[in-house]
């Protein structure tokens, strides 16, 4: 297949370096002209893939009609914050392209819409928004470590093809029949990651982060059942999974994020020092407007915000999450 993968950042990257060995033609787009002409001249994309060069046989370019010319599927690999603006730029190439496939994790803080709707909104996607998620951390994939992830879509024809065109030797793909709660599980898990690294900022052990990973998947099967999903599917890959992972792994964006924050460091100051963005930062405000929307309860995920963006210190945040009223698990 004729891949066009719009985001040369870590994911971006190394999903096309991925599907190029699996024997697919591959584009990427980096809007970056400057940085486009860099990696183009010498096949470094540092510093969001390190210790690899990219394939010459791989187009990268900043033109992104030239990157989606001629593409059976089109691959959203982009922050959840800037991908309207990406959509806006597409409206405007009339091209009818067969699979739209979401990499992107994360609510838009405007819209409060999800990346399936944000494609979806493109008069060519319609019915042909697919979204890919689960515990993926992109250093482990490109180091041949094998995942399982999660595909879901409109189609089971679709759903079938891209199954089989993208799946690899260590990289396994399940069909899954929930896109809702496969993106707001992917979205709310990199909130309680970043609770989670807190934590371990703060010093604390195993039985912490045991306690938010448990209560966490309760939040979000709460909040994503009010919503339209099902709840077993924040027990799989793309919650559960997806959330052990990336509470756990030093080299998750969120885990870091949030354990500089309970080491005493600065929202400002972290976002300077980290290249990559980490997701559940402006999520967290998202899913804070998405409860009080929908009148649900989700004290972890209500912390991680208010230490975030209401200058409450992480001890403080512990301290009222550990001194609610009691209640039944």
């Amino acid at each position: 297949m004729k891949l066009s993968i719009l985001g040369c950042g870590n994911w971006g990257s190394v999903f096309g370096i991925t599907q190029y060995k699996n024997g697919h033609t591959v584009k990427i787009w980096e809007f970056n002209k400057e940085r486009a002409e860099h990696v183009i001249k010498t096949r470094n994309n540092e510093p969001f893939l390190v210790g690899y060069k990219m394939p010459e046989e791989i187009l990268i370019h900043w033109d992104i009609g030239k990157i989606l010319e001629n593409a059976d599927v089109v691959i959203y690999a982009i922050p959840s914050q800037v991908l309207h603006k990406v959509i806006k730029r597409i409206t405007k190439i009339e091209k009818e392209i067969e699979y739209h496939l979401s990499l992107t994790k994360g609510i838009d803080i405007e819209s409060l819409k999800r990346p399936s709707e944000i494609i979806g909104q493109l008069p060519q996607s319609q019915g042909r928004v697919y979204v890919l998620s689960g515990p993926s951390i992109a250093n482990e994939i490109i180091r041949g470590e094998p995942a399982a992830v999660v595909l879901v879509g409109p189609c089971l024809r679709g759903t079938k093809e891209l199954q089989h065109q993208l799946t690899t030797d260590n990289f396994r793909i399940y069909q899954g029949d929930d896109i809702i709660g496969v993106e707001l599980s992917a979205a709310i898990k990199n909130v309680i990651a970043l609770g989670c690294g807190i934590g371990d900022g703060l010093g604390f052990g195993n039985n912490a982060k045991g306690a938010l990973i448990a209560r966490g998947i309760v939040e979000m099967q709460r909040l994503g059942v009010k919503m339209g999903a099902k709840a077993k599917t924040f027990w799989g890959l793309s919650g559960l999974g997806d959330l052990v992972t990336t509470s756990f792994s030093e080299e998750s964006r969120n885990h870091r994020f949030g354990k500089k924050i309970g080491e005493g460091k600065t929202v400002e100051q972290i976002t300077r020092e980290m290249v990559m963005v980490a997701e559940g930062v402006p999520t967290s405000r998202a899913i804070k407007l998405l409860a009080e929307k929908y009148k649900i309860e989700m004290p972890i995920c209500e912390v991680v915000y208010k230490i975030l963006f209401d200058n409450i210190s992480p001890k403080q945040g512990i301290k009222d999450l550990m001194t609610r009223p009691l209640k039944d698990e």
